[in-house]
């Protein structure tokens, strides 16, 4: 059994799990592809590498919040709500997480 430290610190792991897409779609987004706990990316199909580097960072979240990495993330959506703003697309996590993609799609074309 892994520790919290173990579950959290250790290099992003992917597990692509199909059968998770439609529960994804009704709890999570209509258009989910995958969601990161701890070090570990849960998606129900294989990402790229821009999509890749998404979740990676929000694994590098996890490191860096540890335990309150969850509640930060929902006051962060509950903040963009506050503002009009969307909970998804707005969250300061989310905007974070897409830099990264970013970044790396970049770097990708040079």
């Amino acid at each position: 059994m892994w520790t919290w430290y173990e579950w959290v610190m250790r290099r992003p792991h992917i597990h692509v799990v199909p059968f998770l897409r439609r529960p994804g779609q009704r709890l999570l987004l209509k258009d989910w592809l995958a969601i990161t706990i701890g070090s570990h990316i849960f998606a129900w199909r294989a990402l790229d590498p821009v999509e890749r580097a998404h979740e990676e960072e929000h694994a590098r979240q996890w490191q860096r919040h540890g335990r309150l990495y969850v509640p930060r993330y929902l006051r962060a959506s509950w903040r963009a709500r506050r503002k009009g703003l969307h909970r998804y697309w707005d969250n300061e996590f989310e905007v974070e997480a897409r830099a990264a993609a970013t970044r790396r799609a970049d770097a990708l074309r040079r």
